[in-house]
């Protein structure tokens, strides 16, 4: 697998919300500050994952 799929990002994004809506008690702007965030996160290290890898394949 090259990177991860949107889908899987948007699905722990959801999933990360979700936890932190019931378990923390978020209010909605939170939650969503919370949805941008992880999804940033998880872009970065596809970014990062796929740049690695194109050097090393560069070598």
């Amino acid at each position: 697998m090259k990177s991860l799929p949107f889908t899987v990002t948007l699905i722990v994004s959801v999933g990360t919300v979700f936890v932190c809506g019931e378990f923390f008690g978020f209010p909605w702007w939170l939650r969503l500050i919370t949805t941008m965030g992880t999804m940033i996160v998880l872009e970065a290290a596809n970014q990062a994952v796929g740049r690695a890898r194109a050097r090393r394949l560069a070598r």
